[in-house]
């Protein structure tokens, strides 16, 4: 299979997040994706999308006629098999002689052996010391351990028009730093670079150039945060735009949805 085909890789990452890629399928999926930082993206991409289908969703319980097929399934399914066994003895009438009879010495032993026994599982459960041994010492509890958080992470998925020119983009507020992953191509680009922008209430900020192949590594201004961040690219001159600000056309744009 032709996992480099952009196509293939987000519907495969789409049904891995719905969970209809199943079986070997989905294992062989997984560990692609452990050595493979766009398949990843493209993971955290569906997911951030498709959280809010479940839930806006209201659960709902089954009708009463599930629940009686199932249990006419299993008892039809799984037969009842009644063990052979010899016919029970009527009753004998006791006798003036096994009234009065004292019990044998064997039934006292065994009861005391059985009271025993009691009394041993008690100790044992409660943790009682016998008389004349030391009290077990107290062991404290373990702390408790806080989780560290885990650092936020952005993704966006930013595609050109009329081209299949796109970039998986995962934003790391945290490290300061943007990962791009390319792949596709802009006919239109000619001599040109294509910028990637942070747009905030101050106006545009430049990220850096965009690669048109394979994995780039973009620098973030500090203390970027929010529900989600707004991106966008232009096309520029050979460098990026000499300005500081967006020269050329906006090409596209879009969101980069918090997904951690």
């Amino acid at each position: 299979m032709k996992y480099d085909n952009l196509k293939l890789r987000q519907m495969l990452a789409a049904e891995y997040v719905l969970g209809t890629l199943r079986g070997g399928a989905r294992r062989r999926f997984e560990r692609l994706a452990r050595g493979d930082i766009a398949i990843r993206s493209e993971i955290r991409f569906w997911e951030s999308r498709l959280a809010g289908l479940a839930a806006g969703m209201e659960p709902k319980s089954p009708p009463p006629s599930v629940w009686f097929s199932l249990q006419h399934r299993i008892e039809t399914s799984t037969p009842v098999v009644t063990p052979m066994r010899r016919p029970v003895p009527p009753p004998q009438p006791v006798r003036k002689a096994d009234v009065s009879a004292p019990a044998s010495p064997w039934r006292i032993v065994a009861g005391l052996a059985t009271a025993a026994a009691v009394v041993v599982a008690v100790l044992i459960g409660t943790r009682v010391p016998l008389p004349g041994q030391p009290a077990a010492p107290v062991v404290a509890a373990a702390p408790v351990v806080t989780p560290a958080a885990v650092p936020p992470i952005y993704v966006s998925l930013l595609q050109l028009p009329e081209s299949n020119m796109q970039w998986t983009l995962a934003v790391r507020p945290m490290a300061d730093e943007v990962t791009a992953v390319a792949s596709g191509a802009y006919p239109k680009l000619g001599e040109h670079s294509l910028e990637l922008w942070l747009i905030t209430d101050a106006g545009a900020v430049s990220l850096g150039l965009l690669p048109t192949a394979g994995e780039g590594k973009l620098k973030l201004p500090s203390g970027v945060s929010g529900a989600q961040l707004t991106l966008a690219v232009s096309l520029e001159p050979v460098g990026g735009s000499p300005t500081g600000q967006p020269t050329g056309p906006v090409l596209t744009s879009g969101p980069a949805i918090k997904a951690v």
